[in-house]
């Protein structure tokens, strides 16, 4: 099995690497400048030469703070790129994981969330991977299914 991971030295890229060889994965990690998420004309090629089975999107804009100041660079990656990325993985009719964030909740709630929970993002970050999830949603609808539904929308489970 070959996973390709978008993103080259994330904590999911390593976690992945370190335990794949033990399970029989072929983890291989795609990133700049092959694989750039703000030129998204460079996804699906990239991910089309490393051939895989699944693809797990693990890249992301993650700088929180700085995101309220590059809102823009922050859609772009979280919510464009993930968007290619999933365009990407129908293309090739293989599986995608991708991977969000608890900031789409906005931390009003006094118990932890679970992913049925209404979404509320309360920053920037926030908005964008919701934006990036909704994004994944619309391109692989035929063949989505969802951990966590989205808003009041209800979406199998994997």
């Amino acid at each position: 099995m070959r996973i390709a991971v978008t993103g080259r030295q994330g904590q999911v890229v390593s976690a992945l690497i370190e335990v794949g060889p033990k399970l029989g994965v072929e983890v291989l990690p795609a990133g700049r400048p092959e694989l750039d998420l703000l030129s998204p004309e460079t996804v699906q090629p990239a991910l089309a030469d490393i051939r895989p089975n699944i693809i797990v999107n693990a890249a992301a804009y993650t700088a929180v703070d700085q995101a309220e100041k590059e809102p823009e660079a922050a859609m772009a990656v979280n919510a464009g790129g993930a968007m290619a990325v999933a365009n990407a993985a129908r293309t090739l009719g293989v599986p995608l994981v991708h991977l969000s964030t608890d900031y789409v909740f906005d931390g009003s709630k006094s118990t932890p969330y679970i992913e049925q929970d209404r979404v509320a993002p309360a920053n920037v970050y926030g908005a964008s991977k919701l934006a990036g999830e909704q994004a994944v949603i619309a391109a692989t609808r035929s063949r989505h299914g969802s951990i966590r539904p989205m808003a009041k929308t209800s979406y199998g489970r994997c």
